[in-house]
């Protein structure tokens, strides 16, 4: 009789090693990687979850500054007005202007009825007093413009400008952070692809307070930094996290690692 090789026993084993895998007979994947047990930190950087620099749209003079530095206010408190008489004297112009169209409109309108006005006369009249106020609606936009007002809940990071100064179209004027829940930036190893997702949970330290946290995941970057072979990942801390301040650093690991550097 045939005795089977020692290749064709090989091949057994290797056939009952495939059906022990666990997941084998159901078709399942291999689970996914766990977080390393031991990795060395990684730099954050705090950032707040909303900021707005903002800045001139229209050239003018700082009439008031109604906030200081550090201040919390509210969405829709006015930080900043700037001295705009030269546009307000065109609005009044404007104003007068579109008065005087919608009278003449009306006294056209009456004389059509009278038979005593042509109808090109009313649609005329009627495109005068459509021109006035649109004049008048610029001149609105570009005199909310000269009002400074917080666009959400925060605090004044920095305020640019002084009473009585002159600033241009562009300048900066005040900046604002949101009061929410700061957020932390940091770039990781790509390696940790493997098992990091949309809540996961890191370990984190502040350098400025000493005190240590837990960051969950909420963003994380479509692509790989080719140089660095890192990904940037965003994070919110959990729990309080009222000492935590913007421009705040810090250093980051897994947070089912066991040790780090």
């Amino acid at each position: 009789m045939k005795q089977p090789s020692r290749w064709t026993g090989l091949g057994a084993l290797a056939v009952l090693g495939l059906l022990a895998w666990p997941g084998h007979a159901a078709g399942q994947s291999a689970p996914p990687a766990a977080p390393p047990q031991a990795t060395a930190p990684v730099r954050f950087l705090v950032a707040a979850n909303r900021e707005s620099p903002l800045s001139a749209v229209v050239a003018g003079r700082v009439a008031r500054i109604y906030v200081q530095l550090g201040d919390s206010v509210r969405a829709g408190k006015l930080l900043v007005s700037l001295d705009c008489g030269d546009l307000e004297a065109k609005r009044a112009a404007a104003a007068a202007e579109y008065d005087a169209a919608q009278l003449r409109y009306e006294a056209k309108a009456k004389l059509q009825g009278l038979q005593s006005a042509a109808a090109l006369e009313v649609e005329l009249a009627a495109a005068d007093v459509n021109r006035t106020r649109s004049q008048i609606r610029v001149l609105d936009a570009q005199l909310a413009q000269c009002r400074f007002v917080a666009p959400f809940d925060g605090r004044v990071a920095r305020v640019h400008v002084k009473e009585g100064q002159g600033v241009a179209a562009g300048e900066p004027v005040v900046d604002l952070v949101g009061s929410g829940v700061p957020k932390a930036r940091l770039n990781v190893p790509s390696g940790w692809t493997g098992w990091l997702k949309i809540g996961s949970q890191l370990n984190a330290t502040v350098d400025e307070t000493g005190e240590n946290y837990v960051l969950g995941v909420t963003h994380i970057s479509g692509r790989v930094d080719a140089v660095s072979q890192t990904i940037e990942i965003e994070a919110d801390f959990k729990g309080d996290a009222s000492r935590v301040l913007p421009g705040m650093s810090g250093r980051a690991w897994p947070a089912r690692a066991v040790g780090r550097n």
